[in-house]
């Protein structure tokens, strides 16, 4: 997988903070189970990206 680009990552977390924090916190638990000790940013962010379905619309606005 290709790494995100700043302006991703920033976009991703935009994307992030919209959610409530009980709704974080279900995301993270199931990015815990799924990596299983394998807690790397890399891991996280691509989590978020497939989890948040965000790739589409950066296609749509010019980000990917």
């Amino acid at each position: 997988m290709i790494a995100m680009t700043k302006h991703q990552q920033q976009d991703l977390f935009i994307e992030w903070d919209l959610y409530p924090p009980q709704r974080q916190e279900a995301m993270i638990s199931e990015f815990l189970f799924r990596f299983r000790g394998n807690y790397t940013k890399k891991n996280f962010l691509d989590y978020l990206k497939e989890k948040l379905q965000i790739e589409g619309y950066w296609k749509k606005i010019g980000l990917a």
